[in-house]
């Protein structure tokens, strides 16, 4: 019997830990996707090593500049 694949969880406190690549998984199967502005936007903050507050800041400011 094959072993079934580990699941990425915080053993701290026992929930589960959502990737960037799984949510992209599950954005697709939803039929979601990224827009062209944004995805620049994820890539630069990916590169710079914002954490996942600094990540929401930037997107909240881009998103009320655009407007």
């Amino acid at each position: 019997m094959k072993k079934s694949p580990a699941v990425a969880r915080s053993t701290e406190i026992g929930q589960f830990v959502l990737t960037s690549d799984k949510g992209e998984k599950i954005s697709a199967v939803e039929g979601l996707k990224l827009s062209q502005r944004m995805g620049a936007i994820l890539r630069d903050s990916r590169a710079r090593g914002l954490s996942g507050d600094e990540r929401r800041t930037l997107i909240r400011e881009q998103a009320s500049s655009k407007k």
